[in-house]
């Protein structure tokens, strides 16, 4: 590695895309899950099954998404580490631009919710960590991969629309039974569209983000 201060990138890119992954295959199984809840929940409404059988038939659909929460609370952390690293090798070397190193986190909430600043923030990664690009050269106007803005599109807007849709007919675990199930019901085609378009965006993901660290540590050296 350079004699300069880098930081290594490799292994927390490596944790952070497992976690995205494992987070994305649980959003996957919550659609998988959602069809056989729906019979069960049109089951109860229609008397021929219980409560507790009703019960039951929700357990696994609450696993899934708990684990699916801290899977994703997980990669949050791991991802801005990635990014900041990233980010504090550049500006040491020199390639640092609009988005200081700071912005790896607090791009994440603002503005709330819309992505913008870390799709921008990756675009100028991806150009900085250009490792055809010599010491001094100009990097700024290289070409970005498409898999950026894929990510973007597909986690940014598309996710937002999808989970505005999907909380207008959320759960609410504060009513009855009978108004539980008829909400699995009611939400059975935005709840098994989020789970998809999770795992669209968690596999976009991890093409942009093993792209984006081979190029970076091909850039410092890192074996």
């Amino acid at each position: 590695m350079s004699s300069m201060q880098l930081k290594r990138v490799g292994a927390v890119a490596r944790a952070a895309m497992i976690l995205v992954g494992i987070a994305g295959g649980f959003a996957l199984l919550t659609a998988l899950l959602n069809y056989p809840l729906v019979d069960d929940a049109e089951a109860f409404l229609d008397g021929e099954s219980s409560s507790d059988d009703f019960a039951r038939s929700m357990a696994p659909y609450g696993v899934v998404t708990l684990v699916q929460a801290v899977a994703t609370l997980a990669s949050v952390v791991l991802v801005m580490i990635w990014m900041y690293r990233l980010a504090a090798n550049l500006k040491a070397m020199h390639r640092n631009g609009r988005w200081a190193p700071g912005w790896a986190i607090g791009g994440w909430f603002l503005p709330p919710l819309l992505y913008v600043i870390p799709f921008l923030m990756f675009r100028e990664l991806w150009k900085a960590s250009d490792p055809e690009v010599p010491v001094g050269g100009e990097w700024k106007s290289r070409p970005v991969s498409w898999v950026v803005t894929a990510w973007f599109v597909v986690y940014g807007p598309i996710s937002i629309v999808v989970q505005i849709v999907s909380a207008s007919a959320g759960f609410n675990m504060g009513g009855t039974e009978r108004d539980l199930a008829q909400q699995v019901i009611d939400a059975q085609d935005t709840a098994a569209l989020a789970g998809v378009v999770g795992a669209v965006a968690a596999v976009l993901f991890i093409l942009m983000a093993r792209q984006l660290t081979e190029r970076h540590r091909r850039l410092i050296g890192e074996a």
